[in-house]
């Protein structure tokens, strides 16, 4: 008769067996089922016809996959293999252009053919920042005044007390400074020192026709849209917010290369602060 100790021992060794058992028929039944299936999936392709492969080959690029670096994941192949193309055409059209000859002014016309499309992009360029652009960029103090301005800020709304003020500080003549950077031909940021010494300064950041501008003058705050009237006058049309009494103001340079801010009332009287540049 066997002890309790030695039952218990035999059904644990039995239960062993059986796992086992069990473990390696699932192993080897899975193994089968994944052989069968590849075997399906290479019986199932469809062999390419000679020209089929030609064109395959065709269309696979000689260059290596991208590495993998510093941890970033590079682009797709397809792109870089665009980049690599237009380098090569751009390398081809320098290559051109660097054999034609002038002939009677003009160049050959396989050569203009050649080079038309690598300078359409630069015409574009040299069209949105025309010559007739004014150049308002630097630093601008006012060295003269012309127009009635007494009667052009009672036409706005000021008051006597206000109009005798900015008589005393001569309008502003030798005071009154603009500062502008021209980023590109519709945008500019001004910065101007007002008549009143106790004022803050102006600042004024101009989309040309796309933003409502709201900023501060010596009349008060204004609200204004800004346009090109012509190729070389940036105008506003504002408004005083005190008294809804309208304003046109109107930059431009003159042949001389000053700087003129002129401002027209409601009732066409027009002022003009005319600036030297301090640059």
């Amino acid at each position: 008769q066997l002890g309790l100790a030695q039952v218990l021992q035999i059904l644990r060794l039995k239960a062993h067996r059986k796992t086992f058992v069990a473990a390696f028929s699932l192993s080897t039944m899975g193994h089968n089922v994944a052989s069968f299936f590849a075997g399906c999936a290479c019986n199932s392709r469809v062999k390419p016809s000679q020209p089929e492969v030609l064109r395959s080959s065709a269309k696979q690029s000689p260059r290596s996959a991208p590495v993998l670096q510093d941890g970033l994941v590079p682009g797709p192949i397809d792109a870089q293999e665009d980049e690599a193309d237009r380098e090569l055409n751009l390398q081809a059209v320098v290559k051109d252009s660097e054999s034609c000859e002038v002939v009677d002014g003009a160049l050959p016309r396989e050569c203009a053919g050649a080079l038309s499309s690598s300078a359409a992009s630069s015409t574009e360029l040299v069209s949105a920042g025309s010559s007739a652009t004014p150049c308002f960029a630097g630093r601008w103090l006012v060295q003269r005044t012309e127009g009635d301005f007494d009667t052009f800020l009672s036409d706005m709304g000021q008051s006597w007390l206000r109009r005798m003020a900015a008589r005393a500080l001569n309008y502003g003549l030798g005071r009154v400074k603009v500062g502008c950077e021209q980023i590109s031909h519709h945008e500019f940021k001004f910065e101007k020192i007002l008549t009143d010494p106790l004022a803050c300064e102006s600042h004024i950041h101009v989309r040309v026709g796309e933003v409502v501008l709201h900023f501060k003058d010596d009349i008060g705050e204004l609200t204004a849209t800004s346009r090109w009237e012509s190729d070389e006058v940036l105008r506003f049309d504002a408004t005083a917010d005190a008294t809804s009494l309208p304003l046109t103001l109107l930059m431009y340079l003159t042949s001389e290369g000053e700087f003129v801010e002129e401002m027209i009332s409601g009732r066409g009287t027009s002022v003009k602060y005319i600036f030297a540049s301090q640059n």
